[in-house]
């Protein structure tokens, strides 16, 4: 199994200093603790054998709606001539769709633009299945979720800039999930604030300073 041993001031950064090296999810690992002081934290971060039955992995409930969701995408990538497998993840809400297989990432695309693309169509073409405001999530080898980690370290690396400078800072252009995810990473920080700027494709986050209560 791989391992990495990550250093931090706290927990938190050296359990991200490890992820980092490891290119994995807090989801994915386990963390073991090899010796803290008031100064720095040593762990040893040990991925999770995915070969485990888990929640995500487990097969889902019959559902209409997913089920009609699922053979579409199925029958999208069989057109696009792509080999790859198609699951329902269980407890997720939205519909989530996984894609898994060899070799996808021209299936992801550039920042994911293809699999934003392909998420589209698929909500357009299942749309009737759906309820208004109901849609589908499509994701490709855990693509979303190892984006969010990413855009989450660059939320952080943002927020110690502003709070050195003071000057707010405008991130490169997002997909509303990167986005979501800067904004929760962000929300309890005291000292700065997010907020979107811009239209579609085109919108961004702006990181800056919170100016205290009654300025």
């Amino acid at each position: 199994m791989k391992s990495a041993e990550g250093r931090g001031r706290t927990l938190d950064e050296a359990v991200d200093a490890a992820l980092i090296e490891l290119q994995e999810s807090r989801r994915n690992v386990d963390v073991k603790i090899l010796s803290e002081t008031p100064e720095e934290t040593l762990v040893e971060v040990t991925v999770i054998d995915q070969n485990a039955p888990t929640p995500d992995t487990m097969p889902a409930p019959a559902n209409g709606k997913a089920e009609a969701a699922k053979s579409l995408v199925e029958g999208l990538l069989k057109h696009m001539g792509v080999r790859a497998q198609v699951s329902v993840r269980t407890g997720s809400d939205p519909i989530t769709l996984d894609i898994s297989g060899r070799d996808l990432g021209a299936l992801i695309g550039w920042r994911g633009e293809t699999l934003r693309a392909l998420q589209a169509v698929t909500n357009v073409m299942v749309g009737k299945h759906l309820a208004e405001g109901e849609r589908v999530i499509v994701d490709v080898e855990r693509y979303r979720q190892r984006r969010e980690h990413t855009v989450r370290e660059i939320a952080m690396r943002a927020a110690r800039q502003v709070k050195m400078t003071g000057d707010a800072i405008t991130l490169d252009a997002m997909q509303p999930f990167e986005r979501r995810a800067i904004h929760l990473a962000l929300e309890g920080d005291p000292d700065v604030t997010s907020s979107s700027i811009g239209e579609e494709p085109e919108r961004r986050v702006v990181v800056g300073p919170r100016k205290p209560a009654g300025e």
